[in-house]
């Protein structure tokens, strides 16, 4: 841990940061497989992915997996309509490993207002049988449900697939794929239902098989080092048992099935977005069992509005925040948040995917923690995770584990979790490096007449409260926003900013995004009004030569010097 010399080079990128052609995976080195950020190098290039616009669709070699349907996944889904022999202009299929994430995904097309009795959905599950199972494992991962549906509510399901975070991943589906040959199907449609067309010979272990049996060990490994991260550093708190950490294939996965879990507890009850969260956060919980409050300045102001709702008689089950905030990078008073819920029985969940384990002594102030593991947890662009971690001195912690632990499926294919594993043994160092890359970027881009704020950690009016917070060597992250004073100039800075340019941050690569443009794209209208204009810029640094970064920014910075005003040009 923090030896620089961790850091594989496999993984590390060049110390001159650099764009990518459209449609490229951002990964270190190009080409790689399995790749979770698209090159989105233009404008117009990440409305037009918003817009699903042709013209970018075709080039997307790789993507954010909850998104779009990435090729090995797609591959998979035509080689199950042939064996079924389903036409498959006339068919739609999504893949799920997990039989009760398709079920939901049914229950969700059949509540959706597009559906109606004449649309078709229904479930094929694809299995091994006894005779082919060699290891005569109770856990199959060929084993993946197919959700055949009506095109009409392909939207729908895209819904679903990016909400709930219960997809089959890219190296699950290229396992399943090999696999296919060998699984039985099975629906309540007997047209659908078929033996496997291959039998498993005995005399040999498919080195796959081997492979996935052998890295199924990483998880436990990966929950010990994720409760080692996540104890706290403060006097007289418990270490972090791996009995409370719980991985999920993504931090989407994470926070929709912690939601659930937690609304089982009290259906009737009430749960509070506090803060600017993340959009899909935000659906997750507005259509949960429960009543749903929004307070998205995330001020006193609205804390003490909560109060007095609560004081009225509203039963609050759960308030939910992030610390800080993904694109204001604004920080909620969780020790104040902490002391209202003891008062009034609430529980608090936090997002601290932006800054994480190795910058924030949080813990102690929640009951639970949701983190995206895609993001610097990993670091390396090539897989997904996320992870919900229990406070140990929560007063709420045997009931919410406990329903966690009787709502848990594993759902995270082996190759991920070892990925993941690989890729997070070096994250103090990482960490630490990138902040440091981020500090003279910050200042540099603050002290520049054309941009009217940089969102940091640092520079915003809520630090104190990040500071409440803070680990004794921690620091206040990679990742910034900045809103310049002119829309066309932040157009312009990001069309020549010669950095990766895309979605998701928290790479070993420094990646920029109009983030309004791509996460809030169909609501950009109504956001300006919370502080976020159409047209704020987020920003992820990475370990790149701290010169060379500040040089590439400069110079883009100069291009913006040059632009001549826009006589009739407003803020968005």
């Amino acid at each position: 841990m923090g030896d620089p010399s961790m850091l594989s080079t496999r993984w590390a990128p060049p110390m001159a940061p650099r764009a990518l052609p459209l449609g490229k995976g951002n990964i270190y080195p190009l080409g790689e497989p399995h790749a979770v950020s698209v090159s989105l190098p233009t404008w117009d290039s990440v409305v037009g992915l918003s817009r699903k616009e042709q013209w970018v669709m075709e080039k997307l070699e790789w993507s954010y997996p909850r998104f779009v349907i990435v090729k090995p996944v797609d591959q998979l889904t035509k080689a199950v309509l042939k064996r079924l022999e389903i036409d498959e202009s006339a068919t739609r299929c999504m893949m799920f490993s997990s039989k009760d994430a398709a079920r939901k995904c049914i229950v969700s097309l059949k509540a959706s207002p597009t559906y109606s009795e004449h649309l078709s959905v229904e479930i094929v599950r694809f299995c091994m049988p006894a005779e082919s199972n060699l290891r005569k494992s109770p856990v199959h991962w060929a084993n993946f449900s197919a959700v055949l549906l009506s095109p009409e509510l392909w939207k729908d399901a895209m819904a679903f697939w990016r909400d709930s975070g219960a997809g089959l991943s890219s190296r699950h589906a290229e396992f399943c794929l090999e696999e296919l040959g060998y699984l039985d199907s099975d629906s309540s449609n007997p047209k659908l239902r078929s033996p496997a067309p291959r039998k498993r010979s005995h005399r040999q272990i498919p080195p796959s098989l081997m492979r996935v049996q052998a890295a199924a060990t990483s998880l436990d490994q990966l929950k010990v080092f994720i409760g080692e991260l996540a104890t706290s550093d403060q006097p007289n708190q418990p270490n972090v048992s791996m009995d409370d950490v719980f991985v999920y294939p993504n931090g989407m996965n994470a926070i929709y099935s912690l939601s659930e879990s937690l609304s089982s507890l009290n259906a009737n009850s009430t749960v509070a977005a506090y803060g600017w969260l993340y959009p899909e956060t935000v659906e997750v919980l507005r259509h949960g069992p429960w009543s749903f409050l929004s307070y998205k300045y995330g001020t006193d102001a609205e804390l003490d509005q909560l109060e007095r709702l609560i004081q009225s008689g509203e039963q609050v089950h759960a308030l939910f925040c992030e610390l800080p905030s993904n694109i204001l990078l604004s920080s909620v008073d969780l020790p104040k948040i902490r002391a209202l819920a003891d008062k009034y029985g609430m529980m608090v969940v936090c997002d601290d995917t932006v800054a994480g384990y190795v910058n924030l002594d949080a813990l102690p102030y929640v009951d639970v923690m949701v983190t995206s593991l895609t993001k610097t947890f990993s670091g390396t662009s090539n897989v997904t995770g996320g992870s919900v971690v229990l406070n140990p001195r929560s007063r709420y912690h045997d009931a919410i584990q406990a329903t966690l632990l009787a709502n848990y499926e594993n759902a995270y294919f082996p190759f991920d979790c070892s990925a993941l594993r690989d890729n997070c043994q070096d994250i103090v160092w990482r960490v630490q490096k990138c902040c440091e890359n981020t500090l003279p970027l910050v200042e540099l881009l603050s002290s520049h007449p054309s941009i009217a704020t940089v969102h940091h950690p640092t520079t915003s009016p809520t630090l104190a409260n990040y500071q409440k917070v803070m680990r004794q060597n921690g620091s206040y992250g990679n990742v910034f926003s900045i809103v310049f004073h002119d829309p066309h100039a932040a157009e312009h800075f990001y069309n020549t900013l010669d950095v990766c340019k895309g979605s998701s941050f928290g790479a070993n690569f420094t990646i920029v995004i109009p983030y309004v443009q791509l996460a809030n794209y169909w609501n950009r209208e109504k956001v300006p009004k919370y502080g976020v204009p159409q047209h704020i810029l987020r920003v992820s640094v990475g370990l790149e030569d701290k010169n060379e970064l500040l040089s590439t920014f400069q110079r883009a910075l100069k291009g913006v010097e040059a632009l001549k005003p826009k006589s009739h040009c407003k803020d968005e």
